[in-house]
């Protein structure tokens, strides 16, 4: 008797899809782990509370599993999670007649513990310039950063994701990084 193959989280987006379609729920344990924080921290940014944040999220992949069988993925699996993300957020808003909120928090950075003293200082308070440089971006222009640089979305990803064109994706990543460019030049000159 052959050993069933193990999934790693290292394993292909489509290979890890491609079992969770044939019913192993350990691909969808493994698909999971590999994107729940993101998918969190993503759907943050439309609803800054936690638990319901963390609510909407195993929405996602309880949704991926009940209709495993019916679904047609046709850009990537990640860009599926988003899109389904954001889709429950906006259904629990519309349902609660929420306001979208921007994550305060979004940029926080990992303890490190071989840092100094100074170096965390100095890390914590280019965070904060960043995080004020980054509320200062339009909307779309956060969103479709957030989505593409700190997420690793293709561009494509990012485009369906937001329900906009590939150009205006472009346009907004690039739009932000100009912003950002110049605010955080100004706070090192200041310094």
């Amino acid at each position: 008797m052959l050993a069933k193959n193990r999934l790693k989280r290292n394993d292909s987006d489509s290979v890890i899809f491609e079992r969770i379609k044939s019913g192993d729920s350990d691909a969808l344990t493994v698909l999971f782990n590999k994107y729940y924080q993101q998918i969190c921290r993503f759907t943050f940014l439309f609803i800054p509370e936690n638990k319901v944040v963390e609510e909407l999220t195993a929405n996602v992949f309880i949704n991926l599993w009940e209709t495993r069988k019916k679904i047609a993925i046709h850009t990537s699996v990640k860009a599926y999670l988003y899109q389904a993300a954001k889709n429950q957020a906006i259904s629990y808003l519309r349902k609660n007649k929420h306001i979208l909120n921007p994550l305060d928090e979004l940029f926080d950075l990992p303890d490190k513990q071989d840092q100094t003293p100074e170096a965390i200082y100095i890390e914590g308070e280019l965070n904060q310039e960043f995080v004020k440089a980054y509320k200062k971006l339009p909307n779309r222009a956060q969103l479709a950063f957030k989505l593409h640089r700190l997420d690793g979305l293709k561009y494509s990803e990012v485009a369906q994701v937001m329900n906009i064109s590939i150009g205006a994706v472009e346009k907004n990543i690039t739009s932000a990084l100009k912003i950002l460019h110049n605010e955080l030049r100004s706070f090192t000159k200041a310094n």
